[in-house]
């Protein structure tokens, strides 16, 4: 059994669990039961820009950051590869023709 402390109060009580479901009851709006068409104002067009602008702001600030951050690297990295196979193909090139050059000649 579950000893009580003195000065425990506990959670969950019969009349805490009444006053939720009070709480939680969903009650229509006196506004939904008009039938005047929902406006927006011009203040209201104001704020929504004005989010809109701040939130594609740091939407893109945080694209240009983790693209300087990851893309770049790599693209700087695959240029340096490129480079090197680039040299690499260029001295087989002359090792393979210096080769040929040196067998083409008659020996004396």
């Amino acid at each position: 059994a579950i000893e009580k402390r003195a000065g425990a109060r506990r959670l969950f009580t019969p009349s805490r669990a009444i006053a939720f479901a009070r709480f939680m009851e969903i009650t229509p709006a006196a506004e939904a039961a008009s039938d005047k068409p929902f406006s927006f104002s011009a203040a209201d067009t104001a704020r929504v820009a004005k989010k809109l602008s701040w939130h594609t702001g740091k939407a893109a600030w945080t694209f240009g950051t983790s693209f300087l951050l990851l893309v770049v690297p790599l693209i700087i990295q695959l240029h340096r590869e490129e480079q090197m196979m680039a040299l690499e193909q260029e001295q087989l090139s002359v090792l393979n023709s210096g080769g040929a050059a040196a067998s083409s000649e008659p020996a004396k």
